[in-house]
C-alpha cells in the first residue's frame, strides 16, 4: 500500500467517529476475560502491592488487566491460566526465529555452562558479534555494545554533540527513541511535545525539537532557525514502528540535508534491523547514516542487548576505559557486551541469515495484512492494514494519526486509546496477543495455516462491531 493511500485512509478514520463494539459483545468479552484469566488477575493484584502499576513494561499492560506468562514456545504464549495464545507480540519485535529456537538456545546454554553469563572482562563473542553486525551494516565501521535501545540513543546524541560541537537534536513527531530525559519529547502522537515529560525540568529539553512527520520543509526551516544542529534522529519506517509511515524518499532527503549542514544523521534501527531487512531501514530505504542505533532485536530478545555503530571518526569520540582529559562521550555498563548477550547476538544474526527469517516473516506478514483488509472490507469497516516486512499495522481507531492542531481531533485521544484497549481484549478473547491492539509482529513459525486461523478470528471480532 502506497504512502498516499495510507495517509488518505488514516485521515478518513480520524475524521469520523470510532466504530465501537456492540455494548453486549464488549460486556461479554470483558466477562470472559475475567473468568478465563483468574490466575493472571490474582498475580496482578499481588504485583500491584509491590510494583508501580503492577507491571514493569508498557507492552505488558492489557485491558482489563495484564496477563502473566507461564512459558513461550514457537509462535505461542502460554499464560499461568494455561491458555495458549498465538503470539504476535514477539517480545515487542525481536523474535524472528520463533521463541526458544533450539540451536540458539543451546548455544546460549553452552556459554553459561562453559564461561558464565557475565564476568567483567571481554570475551571473543564481543568482537565476533560486532563483526557479524558490521557485515550487514557497513555504515557501522566501529561498534560499541550497550544494554538497551534507550542507552544507545542517549549515547548517540552525546556523541553527535561532541563530534559537531553543536547542541540541537531534531526528531520527527510521534517517533519513539527510548525514555532518556532529552528524548521524552513529542512521542507516540505527533504534536504532543512535552505531554509525557513529567519529572523532566524544561531546561533539559531546551535543545530538543521536532518536526511533523515527513515534512522536509519544516526540517529545512529548523536548520535555518537553529543553525547549529548536532543531529537528526529518525525511525526509518516512521513513528511508532511505521504506524505513522515514512514517505518514500524522505529519509534520503534528510540525509542530504544533514550532510550539507555538517549535521549527523542517526538511524534508530531498534525495530528495523533484521525484521525489515538484514541491513535494516538504511538498506531498505537507501540512505547512509553517520550513526546507527540497535536495541533488543540484535540479541533476539536476550537481555541486555543493544549497540551503537557508525563512522570511525565519529565513534572515536566514545570513551574506552578511563578518560585522560580528551573530549569523550562517557558511557558505561557492567553488563554491556557480556558473553551471554554477545553470543546470543552472534548466533541469532547468523541463524536469521541462514534461515531466510527476514523474508519468511515478511511473507507471513504480507499474507496477514492482505487478509485483514479483505475481512475489513467484508464488514464495510473503514479499518485497514499494511506491513513493512515482518511488521503488520492494522488501524482501527487510529490514535497515532490524530492531528492535534485540529480542535475536533485534539480531544479524541482518550476515546480512541480506549477502543484500542477494547480491541486488545477482543484479540485475547480470540486467543491472539498483539502490540497495543494495533500491531502484529510475525516470525518464521507463523505458517499459512496459522495466518488463516488468525484471519478467521479477526472475522469473529468484526462481527461484534456496530
Amino acid at each position: 500500500m502506497k504512502y498516499e493511500e495510507i495517509k488518505a485512509k488514516i485521515d478518513n478514520i480520524v475524521s469520523n467517529p470510532v466504530r465501537p463494539f456492540k455494548s453486549e459483545e464488549l460486556k461479554a468479552i470483558v466477562e470472559r476475560y475475567h473468568i478465563n484469566h483468574l490466575k493472571s488477575k490474582e498475580a496482578f493484584e499481588r504485583a500491584k502491592k509491590i510494583l508501580p502499576g503492577g507491571v514493569e513494561h508498557n507492552l505488558a499492560f492489557n485491558y482489563p488487566f495484564p496477563l502473566t506468562s507461564k512459558r513461550v514456545f514457537d509462535c505461542y504464549m502460554q499464560t499461568v491460566d494455561d491458555i495458549i495464545l498465538t503470539d504476535y507480540l514477539m517480545d515487542g519485535g525481536p523474535i524472528i526465529l520463533g521463541h526458544n529456537h533450539p540451536q540458539l538456545t543451546e548455544k546460549v546454554i553452552e556459554v553459561i555452562r562453559e564461561s558464565g553469563p557475565c564476568h567483567g572482562i571481554t570475551s571473543e563473542y564481543e568482537y565476533l558479534a560486532a563483526e557479524e553486525l558490521q557485515k550487514h551494516f557497513p555504515s557501522c565501521e566501529i561498534i560499541r555494545w550497550l544494554q538497551s535501545g534507550t542507552e544507545a540513543d542517549m549515547l548517540a546524541i552525546r556523541i553527535a554533540r561532541i563530534f559537531t560541537g553543536r547542541k540541537w537534536i531534531i526528531k520527527a513527531g510521534g517517533s519513539y527513541h527510548g525514555w532518556s530525559d532529552q528524548l521524552v519529547y513529542d512521542m507516540h502522537i505527533p504534536g504532543t511535545k512535552r505531554l509525557e515529560s513529567y519529572g523532566i525540568p524544561k531546561p533539559v529539553l531546551q535543545y530538543t525539537e521536532s518536526i511533523p512527520p515527513n515534512d522536509i520543509e519544516a526540517l529545512e526551516e529548523l536548520f535555518r532557525e537553529k543553525r547549529k544542529v548536532a543531529a537528526v534522529i529518525i525511525e526509518p519506517m516512521g513513528g511508532e514502528s511505521g504506524a505513522i509511515p515514512t514517505r518514500l524518499g524522505f529519509n534520503k532527503e534528510v540525509e542530504e540535508l544533514c550532510h550539507k549542514s555538517g549535521t549527523l544523521l542517526i538511524s534508530d534501527e531498534v525495530v528495523c534491523a533484521f525484521r525489515l531487512h538484514m541491513g535494516g531501514g538504511q538498506a531498505y530505504y537507501g540512505y547512509t547514516p553517520d550513526l546507527s542505533v540497535f536495541g533488543k532485536i540484535v540479541g533476539h530478545g536476550y537481555a541486555s542487548a543493544a549497540a551503537i555503530g557508525g563512522r570511525a571518526e565519529v565513534m572515536a569520540t566514545v570513551a574506552a576505559g578511563v578518560g585522560g582529559g580528551a573530549k569523550r562521550a562517557y558511557c558505561g555498563g557492567t553488563l554491556a557486551a557480556n558473553p551471554l548477550t554477545c553470543a546470543a547476538a552472534y548466533y541469532a544474526m547468523k541463524l536469521v541469515e541462514e534461515t531466510g527469517a527476514t523474508e519468511k516473516a515478511g511473507k507471513a506478514a504480507t499474507r496477514l495484512s492482505i487478509g485483514l483488509n479483505e475481512v475489513f472490507n467484508k464488514y464495510n469497516l473503514p479499518w485497514f492494514s499494511y506491513n513493512f516486512g515482518g511488521t503488520v499495522h492494522f488501524h482501527t481507531s487510529c490514535v497515532f494519526g490524530l492531528d492535534l492542531g485540529d480542535p475536533k481531533q485534539a480531544g479524541q485521544i482518550p476515546q480512541r486509546k480506549e477502543f484500542m484497549e477494547h480491541m486488545g481484549a477482543a484479540l485475547i478473547d480470540q486467543e491472539l496477543i498483539s502490540v497495543a491492539g494495533s500491531r502484529f509482529y510475525t516470525c518464521i513459525l507463523h505458517t499459512d495455516k496459522i495466518i488463516d486461523e488468525t484471519l478467521q478470528k479477526i472475522d469473529n471480532i468484526c462481527q461484534k462491531i456496530e
